[in-house]
Order: structure tokens, then sequence, then C-alpha cells
């Protein structure tokens, strides 16, 4: 058996500048409010594929506590290079019959920024 979900997501967050240098490190914290887009359960074997339903335990809307870091690197004045190591702890996401459990998320984010 085999489950997918996924959700949109709507963060808001606020990032405190700690160092403002050619290398810069930033405290980011925030909420985010997540809205379930797919809910499928699968019955797989190898060469047989059969969609059984939904879980019946997920809230369609749940919220997550977001906290992080942000190292910047200034690559030249108007390009930065980034990397956020955030954890999201989600609040809300099963129903009451799924008992007291509440996932989290561990990521990196990455990227590369223009400021004009």
């Amino acid at each position: 058996i085999t489950q997918e979900m996924s959700y949109i997501e709507m963060p808001v967050e606020v990032s405190y500048k700690i160092i403002n240098k050619k290398f810069g490190l930033n405290l980011i914290g925030g909420i985010s409010a997540l809205f379930l887009n797919d809910n499928n359960v699968y019955l797989k074997t190898s060469g047989f594929n059969m969609k059984i339903g939904e879980a019946t335990n997920l809230n369609d809307v749940h919220i997550s506590t977001n906290i992080g870091l942000g190292l910047k690197y200034n690559i030249y004045k108007k390009f930065t290079a980034s990397v956020e190591p955030t954890v999201k702890y989600q609040i809300n996401t099963f129903t009451n019959n799924a008992g007291n459990f509440n996932p989290y998320v561990f990521g990196v984010y990455s990227g590369i920024s223009f400021s004009f």
C-alpha cells in the first residue's frame, strides 16, 4: 500500500539579521498554513497499480511553525547566495483518530538572489 499526499504552503516568516557583512547570518521564524492538495492511497505490486481510496485522517488545512538559520554570502554587490536549514513542526495535521502524532520536516533551502 502506498499513500501519496501533497500540500500547498502559504508561509509568513520574519528574518532577523544577526550578522550583515560579506557573510551574513539571519534567524528565521514564522508560521505556514498548509492546504491539502492531493490525497490518494494505492495498492501497488510489480506490474499492478490500483487506486483504492483516500486517507480519512488528514485535515484539509493545518498549520506549521517554522524556525531556521539563513546563511548568506554576497558574491557581488547585487548577487547573494544563501543556504537556509529550517525545521517545520506540523500542528493539527491529522484528525483526532490519528493519536497524538505531530510530524516535523527538516529542509535545507538554497538559492541565488539578485536585488535591484
